[in-house]
């Protein structure tokens, strides 16, 4: 079994952090939260005083993107720098590589190997090098909070964590969606916060790097009284009023961490960062209650469409007296860009193979972002039927102005600085052939394995 890339990774702690010790890391991951639905965004309806504090005392990008359209590819780049079409691609390599090495596998029914693939995958996040993973080798202590689709924290290379993975006789079980998502992880403020309060209480002399993603506002849509008393008697639509008061939750949620981490007097060490899985759409008025398609996903253009609004985030790095207040709304950022610039904090070499940039020299002065567009793939896309989608693969391209989209050659332009909802393509049949050329370069430059498999 590999455990990791081989590819003679530098660990150095290095001169470029500023502060004599490694800052904690602490990985902020909202659920299917919509970048419309903060104060900080400009929203009049939705209440988020905790990360309203984060935003404005710290880097706010607000043109940040995360790498695919639902949580599982999303939270893949997260824990590994990857995109997800080399994620896949990669995995493929080690799936490949395990099955020749398995004297059983040519020789089961196809059901069979169908059952054999899908447990792989499950497991397939231990065979690459991650976050928690090279954080552990310069010295972090790291614990895994909430959603976790990859099996047990284990496999993504944590030390503790509240995901402890599932037994194959539990496939197709009562309740085993739930366990695949992360188990008791998802219970991560719905139910409890104490695991995470306990880890920082054991580890107030190491440096941590927390993994938090609540649950939230993911489905189910069901705030308690506490947040959706905020939104009972205004004349919002009831599907925003349960969405709006889960956006709440998750907001209280984060400010009990704060409080936690202000009462241990760990603020001035910790690298907060924030960013979505992906993206959601639930206008004020709208009502989606009755339309499974839309309450499960977010309107027409949430989660699993090919939507700019499915892919925004905002990115948030706070560190107080280390990053200063500033908005950066003229730079395209991706999540991809997480990991290296939470390494380069960290004070431990970006890997050669990450495709994205560590944002930190911009943060401080010492540099500019220099990227003219954004591109992806999903493999997961809106179904009539089912809300949970259909497997369907499709591109996107985002510049500062324009969102194109590329699906069985069907075609979308948006102008995000004008109306974001309004297909344009039609109008400016001279940028189509532009962007496909962009999409067809960027996908043969990233659809390969990151490394030869002779390395191995």
């Amino acid at each position: 079994m590999h455990r990791g890339f081989i590819v003679g990774l530098l660990l150095m702690l290095g001169s470029a952090c500023s502060s004599p010790a490694p800052p904690n890391i602490v990985l902020i991951i909202g659920d299917d939260h919509g970048y419309p639905y903060f104060g900080f965004t400009g929203s009049a309806h939705v209440h988020t005083p905790y990360m309203d504090r984060l935003a404005h005392g710290g880097a706010l990008f607000t043109q940040g993107h995360t790498t695919d359209n639902h949580c599982r590819p999303a939270l893949q780049t997260l824990s590994t720098g990857l995109y997800p079409i080399q994620y896949a691609a990669q995995r493929e390599v080690f799936k490949a590589q395990e099955q020749a090495a398995d004297p059983e596998y040519n020789y089961l029914a196809p059901e069979e190997q169908v059952q054999w693939d899908f447990l792989y995958e499950a497991d397939a996040m231990r065979e690459f090098e991650t976050l928690p993973g090279l954080l552990t080798r310069a010295g972090y202590i790291s614990f895994q909070a909430g959603k976790w689709w990859e099996q047990s924290f284990a496999n993504g290379g944590f030390t503790e964590g509240m995901s402890r993975g599932w037994s194959p006789d539990e496939v197709g079980q009562p309740g085993f969606f739930g366990k695949l998502m992360g188990g008791e992880g998802v219970e991560l403020v719905r139910e409890t916060s104490q695991p995470v309060f306990d880890f920082i209480d054991r580890n107030l002399d190491n440096p941590f790097f927390l993994w938090y993603g609540p649950s939230l506002p993911h489905v189910p849509l069901n705030p308690p009284e506490a947040y959706y008393a905020r939104y009972r008697d205004t004349n919002l639509s009831e599907s925003a009023k349960e969405y709006y008061g889960n956006c709440t939750w998750f907001d209280a949620g984060v400010g009990d961490l704060l409080d936690h981490l202000e009462m241990r007097g760990l603020m001035s060490n910790t690298l907060i960062v924030y960013v979505n899985d992906n993206g959601w759409e639930q206008p004020p008025f709208e009502e989606y209650k009755g339309v499974p398609i839309l309450y499960n996903n977010g309107g027409p253009n949430g989660k699993l469409s090919l939507h700019d609004q499915a892919f925004r985030t905002p990115i948030i790095f706070n560190w107080p007296g280390t990053i200063n207040a500033a908005v950066f709304d003229d730079v395209l950022v991706s999540s991809v860009d997480l990991v290296p610039t939470m390494l380069d904090y960290a004070g431990i070499e970006i890997p050669k193979y990450m495709p994205g940039i560590s944002l930190r020299p911009a943060m401080e002065g010492r540099g500019s972002i220099q990227r003219d567009a954004l591109i992806g793939r999903v493999t997961q896309m809106r179904s009539d039927t089912d809300p949970m989608g259909k497997r369907q693969t499709g591109y996107y391209v985002r510049t500062l102005q324009w969102h194109f989209t590329s699906t069985e050659g069907e075609v979308r332009l948006f102008n995000v600085q004008g109306d974001p909802f309004e297909d344009v393509s039609g109008d400016h049949p001279e940028l189509i052939s532009g962007f496909l050329e962009q999409i067809e370069a960027w996908t043969n430059e990233f659809s390969s394995p990151v490394l030869d498999p002779s390395l191995q």
